[in-house]
């Protein structure tokens, strides 16, 4: 009687403490400042503040966001997404040489789909068309679905009077949600709906 005894306490005691056979899940720790934590926190909130400057893909406040990059890669010079914002900044400045060295660097520690694309777009406004075109097939490779590279590369065929084919990577940028760029082109009498 007394071996049951103990016997139902045990069971007991493992049921109450979660030795059930059932993994207990940690609870997870709180993140308020929004941070990864992969790398320096000072940095990412500096790009964080970078980030939301920009609305439907232009800087707003081009010096202050200039501002917060800088001051990101400074903390963290591997933070390939703050260099690819940085880059992008420059674009919207027509500063494409200063781009690439920056967009340089968000290829090697960020090698994704957009960081090709914009290189490849500054490559294009310095009038490199194969540099260009290189990173757009690159970007398209990583990610088919990725809007802008088409739109980029849709330009960039127009521009060496491949409109046909350029035409058809503007209408693969709009189906992928950007219109604007095929939008435009079909406005202009260069493609046709």
């Amino acid at each position: 009687m007394m071996k049951l005894f103990f016997l139902v306490l045990l069971g007991m005691a493992v049921f109450i403490s979660g030795c059930s056979g059932k993994a207990v899940q940690p609870e997870p720790e709180l993140n308020p400042s929004g941070v990864s934590g992969k790398i320096n926190k000072d940095a990412e909130l500096a790009y964080a503040k970078a980030h939301v400057l920009w609305r439907n893909g232009v800087c707003e406040n081009p010096a202050k966001a200039a501002g917060f990059l800088r001051e990101a890669v400074k903390l963290e010079p591997t933070y390939g997404e703050a260099w690819l914002r940085r880059g992008r900044l420059l674009i919207q400045f027509t500063e494409y040489q200063a781009a690439i060295e920056d967009l340089d660097k968000a290829v090697r520690y960020y090698p994704k789909s957009a960081s090709y694309a914009y290189r490849g777009y500054a490559e294009f406004g310095l009038g490199n068309y194969l540099g260009a075109k290189k990173n757009y097939e690159k970007a398209l490779e990583l990610d088919s679905d990725n809007g802008t590279a088409w739109n980029f590369l849709g330009e960039l065929l127009i521009a060496q009077l491949k409109v046909d084919e350029g035409c058809d990577a503007l209408e693969e940028g709009a189906d992928l949600g950007f219109p604007a760029p095929y939008d435009d082109a079909v406005t202009r009498g260069v493609c046709v709906q």
